[in-house]
């Protein structure tokens, strides 16, 4: 095993430790309600691990063609921003191939020291951040030949929890 599988192995392991103790540790949904009156926001596809730009441009079509036919529009260089992150690492050599779905919509965001410190002084403050609003991780193993194919299966998984916990928060968009 050279050096390179070794550190891609101990890299797919600190992301599965990662992901396994959040996931014991957590207290519960940290994300409800902050969905709320998101209709338009920025996008951003990244894939890293494969070069195949027809696969990539239409995945990127369906994501927007699933989030415009329930009225989410893609806008440029505006907040929100999603962010779609797919990292694959296509094993040619051993049975299995591993993938990782990041699927994340950051928003702009006011700590809430400077929130009442602002509303003391009537003053709005311009101390805003970046912070992750949403956030859903999928990780997966499949063979080389399946790796397309379930990797979209996986995308639109998360599609479809992040458009329940959408509706969850913007319950007058079903009608």
């Amino acid at each position: 095993m050279n050096n390179q599988t070794r550190s891609l192995r101990l890299y797919i392991f600190f992301i599965l430790y990662f992901l396994i103790n959040s996931q014991v540790f957590s207290q519960g949904t940290w994300y409800n309600g902050n969905l709320k009156g998101i209709e338009d926001l920025s996008f951003k596809f990244n894939v890293r691990g494969m070069d195949d730009e027809v696969w990539e441009k239409r995945v990127f079509s369906f994501i927007e063609l699933r989030l415009l036919e329930h009225g989410i529009e893609f806008v440029d260089d505006q907040m929100p921003k999603m962010v779609v992150d797919v990292s694959i690492l296509d094993s040619r050599i051993e049975k299995t191939s591993t993938f990782l779905v990041m699927f994340s919509v950051y928003n702009y965001s006011i700590s809430e020291e400077d929130y009442y410190r602002s509303m003391a002084d009537t003053l709005i403050t311009r101390k805003l951040m970046t912070s992750k609003v949403y956030s859903q991780e999928l990780i997966g193993q499949t063979s080389s030949s399946k790796i397309h194919k379930d990797v979209e299966k996986s995308i639109n998984k998360i599609l479809s929890t992040y458009l329940d916990h959408w509706y969850r928060d913007n319950p007058l968009k079903q009608f």
